[in-house]
Protein backbone atom coordinates (compact mmCIF):
# COMPACT_ATOMS: atom_id res chain seq x y z
CA UNK A 1 0.00 0.00 0.00
CA UNK A 2 1.38 3.37 -0.99
CA UNK A 3 1.40 6.36 1.37
CA UNK A 4 -0.04 9.54 -0.12
CA UNK A 5 2.49 12.33 0.59
CA UNK A 6 -0.30 14.97 0.78
CA UNK A 7 -2.08 12.96 3.51
CA UNK A 8 1.18 12.64 5.46
CA UNK A 9 1.73 16.37 5.14
CA UNK A 10 -1.86 17.11 6.30
CA UNK A 11 -1.44 14.80 9.31
CA UNK A 12 1.87 16.43 10.29
CA UNK A 13 0.33 19.90 9.88
CA UNK A 14 -2.67 18.92 12.11
CA UNK A 15 -0.33 17.56 14.80
CA UNK A 16 1.73 20.78 14.71
CA UNK A 17 -1.41 22.97 15.02
CA UNK A 18 -2.80 20.83 17.89
CA UNK A 19 0.50 20.93 19.75
CA UNK A 20 0.73 24.69 19.20
CA UNK A 21 -2.89 25.19 20.39
CA UNK A 22 -2.29 22.98 23.48
CA UNK A 23 0.84 24.95 24.37
CA UNK A 24 -0.95 28.28 23.88
CA UNK A 25 -3.99 27.18 25.87
CA UNK A 26 -1.83 25.90 28.74
CA UNK A 27 0.17 29.14 28.80
CA UNK A 28 -3.00 31.23 28.78
CA UNK A 29 -4.55 29.16 31.58
CA UNK A 30 -1.42 29.37 33.71
CA UNK A 31 -1.15 33.09 33.08
CA UNK A 32 -4.77 33.57 34.15
CA UNK A 33 -4.27 31.52 37.30
CA UNK A 34 -1.13 33.47 38.19
CA UNK A 35 -2.83 36.81 37.62
CA UNK A 36 -6.09 35.96 39.39
CA UNK A 37 -6.09 36.85 43.07
CA UNK A 38 -7.25 33.96 45.19
CA UNK A 39 -9.29 34.84 48.24
CA UNK A 40 -10.58 32.21 50.59
CA UNK A 41 -13.10 33.34 53.16
CA UNK A 42 -14.78 31.31 55.82
CA UNK A 43 -18.52 31.34 55.93
CA UNK A 44 -19.90 33.69 58.53
CA UNK A 45 -18.34 36.53 60.47
CA UNK A 46 -14.73 36.78 61.61
CA UNK A 47 -13.53 35.83 65.07
CA UNK A 48 -15.02 37.45 68.12
CA UNK A 49 -13.02 40.23 69.73
CA UNK A 50 -10.29 39.09 72.07
CA UNK A 51 -11.63 37.87 75.38
CA UNK A 52 -10.26 40.06 78.18
CA UNK A 53 -9.87 37.15 80.61
CA UNK A 54 -7.86 35.06 78.14
CA UNK A 55 -5.92 38.18 77.20
CA UNK A 56 -4.45 38.15 80.69
CA UNK A 57 -2.65 34.91 79.75
CA UNK A 58 -0.80 36.57 76.87
CA UNK A 59 2.88 36.93 77.68
CA UNK A 60 5.58 34.93 79.42
CA UNK A 61 4.90 32.76 82.49
CA UNK A 62 6.65 30.47 84.95
CA UNK A 63 4.56 27.57 86.28
CA UNK A 64 5.78 25.76 89.39
CA UNK A 65 3.91 22.88 90.96
CA UNK A 66 3.35 19.14 91.00
CA UNK A 67 2.11 16.44 88.62
CA UNK A 68 1.05 13.22 90.36
CA UNK A 69 2.82 14.51 93.47
CA UNK A 70 6.18 15.08 91.74
CA UNK A 71 7.66 18.59 91.44
CA UNK A 72 7.60 20.25 88.00
CA UNK A 73 8.60 23.59 86.55
CA UNK A 74 7.36 24.85 83.18
CA UNK A 75 7.91 27.85 80.99
CA UNK A 76 4.66 29.17 79.53
CA UNK A 77 4.25 31.55 76.60
CA UNK A 78 0.78 32.86 75.78
CA UNK A 79 0.05 34.50 72.45
CA UNK A 80 -2.95 35.23 70.25
CA UNK A 81 -3.00 33.09 67.09
CA UNK A 82 -5.24 32.27 64.13
CA UNK A 83 -6.52 35.78 63.54
CA UNK A 84 -6.85 36.36 67.29
CA UNK A 85 -9.48 33.62 67.53
CA UNK A 86 -7.42 31.57 70.02
CA UNK A 87 -4.94 32.19 72.76
CA UNK A 88 -2.22 29.55 72.54
CA UNK A 89 -0.42 28.77 75.79
CA UNK A 90 2.79 26.89 74.94
CA UNK A 91 4.04 24.90 77.94
CA UNK A 92 7.56 23.45 78.05
CA UNK A 93 9.14 21.54 80.92
CA UNK A 94 12.35 23.27 82.07
CA UNK A 95 14.28 19.97 82.10
CA UNK A 96 17.05 19.27 79.59
CA UNK A 97 15.72 17.75 77.42
CA UNK A 98 12.13 18.72 78.23
CA UNK A 99 10.12 15.80 79.59
CA UNK A 100 6.82 17.44 78.63
CA UNK A 101 5.52 19.91 76.06
CA UNK A 102 1.98 21.03 75.28
CA UNK A 103 0.13 23.69 73.32
CA UNK A 104 -3.19 24.60 74.89
CA UNK A 105 -5.57 26.52 72.65
CA UNK A 106 -8.16 28.57 74.53
CA UNK A 107 -11.06 30.43 72.96
CA UNK A 108 -14.35 32.03 73.92
CA UNK A 109 -17.69 31.59 72.14
CA UNK A 110 -19.80 34.66 72.95
CA UNK A 111 -22.95 33.07 71.49
CA UNK A 112 -22.95 30.31 74.11
CA UNK A 113 -20.94 32.20 76.75
CA UNK A 114 -18.61 29.19 76.89
CA UNK A 115 -14.87 28.78 76.82
CA UNK A 116 -13.35 26.09 74.60
CA UNK A 117 -9.98 24.36 75.07
CA UNK A 118 -7.91 22.01 72.93
CA UNK A 119 -4.96 20.43 74.78
CA UNK A 120 -2.33 19.09 72.38
CA UNK A 121 0.79 17.54 73.88
CA UNK A 122 3.75 15.36 73.10
CA UNK A 123 1.71 12.20 73.65
CA UNK A 124 -0.03 12.63 70.29
CA UNK A 125 -3.48 12.46 68.81
CA UNK A 126 -5.01 9.79 71.07
CA UNK A 127 -5.15 12.17 74.02
CA UNK A 128 -6.36 15.08 71.89
CA UNK A 129 -9.74 13.64 70.92
CA UNK A 130 -11.53 15.65 73.57
CA UNK A 131 -12.61 19.27 73.42
CA UNK A 132 -13.07 20.93 76.80
CA UNK A 133 -15.84 23.42 77.51
CA UNK A 134 -16.32 25.61 80.49
CA UNK A 135 -17.53 28.81 82.07
CA UNK A 136 -15.94 31.63 83.94
CA UNK A 137 -17.02 33.18 87.22
CA UNK A 138 -15.06 36.38 87.80
CA UNK A 139 -11.36 35.54 87.63
CA UNK A 140 -11.90 31.75 87.72
CA UNK A 141 -12.39 29.57 84.65
CA UNK A 142 -13.48 25.93 85.07
CA UNK A 143 -13.08 23.62 82.06
CA UNK A 144 -14.30 20.03 81.76
CA UNK A 145 -12.34 17.62 79.57
CA UNK A 146 -14.75 14.66 79.11
CA UNK A 147 -12.19 11.88 78.56
CA UNK A 148 -13.91 8.53 78.24
CA UNK A 149 -11.68 6.74 80.74
CA UNK A 150 -11.62 9.52 83.33
CA UNK A 151 -12.92 13.09 82.93
CA UNK A 152 -10.56 15.91 83.86
CA UNK A 153 -11.49 19.25 85.35
CA UNK A 154 -9.21 22.26 85.00
CA UNK A 155 -9.64 25.28 87.25
CA UNK A 156 -7.66 28.37 86.33
CA UNK A 157 -7.74 31.38 88.65
CA UNK A 158 -5.96 34.63 87.78
CA UNK A 159 -5.23 37.50 90.14
CA UNK A 160 -7.02 40.74 89.19
CA UNK A 161 -3.66 42.38 88.42
CA UNK A 162 -2.84 39.60 85.90
CA UNK A 163 0.58 38.91 87.41
CA UNK A 164 -0.10 35.64 89.24
CA UNK A 165 -2.54 32.77 89.26
CA UNK A 166 -3.12 29.12 89.98
CA UNK A 167 -4.14 26.07 88.00
CA UNK A 168 -5.60 22.86 89.38
CA UNK A 169 -6.13 19.75 87.22
CA UNK A 170 -8.29 17.03 88.73
CA UNK A 171 -9.29 13.58 87.50
CA UNK A 172 -12.62 12.01 88.33
CA UNK A 173 -12.62 8.61 90.02
CA UNK A 174 -15.12 5.84 89.27
CA UNK A 175 -17.12 6.80 92.39
CA UNK A 176 -17.54 10.37 91.05
CA UNK A 177 -15.11 12.07 93.44
CA UNK A 178 -12.28 14.26 92.17
CA UNK A 179 -8.57 13.88 92.99
CA UNK A 180 -5.66 16.19 92.23
CA UNK A 181 -3.71 15.28 89.13
CA UNK A 182 -1.60 18.45 88.93
CA UNK A 183 -1.43 21.88 90.53
CA UNK A 184 0.62 24.93 89.63
CA UNK A 185 1.21 28.49 90.63
CA UNK A 186 1.65 30.91 87.75
CA UNK A 187 3.92 33.95 87.85
CA UNK A 188 4.38 36.37 85.01
CA UNK A 189 8.00 36.50 83.80
CA UNK A 190 9.47 39.88 82.99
Amino acid sequence: MAIDPTETSKLADTKRRTASWNTSAAAALLGTLRAAPVTVRAAGPGPAPRDSFLGQLAGRWTLIGTVLGKPVRYRGDGMWVLNDGWLRLALVDRGKPPAYQADVYLGFDPKTDEYIAHWLDRFGAAGARVVATGRRDGQTLVLLFPYESSPFRGTLTLAPDGLTGSSLLESQKADGTWSTFASYTLRRRR
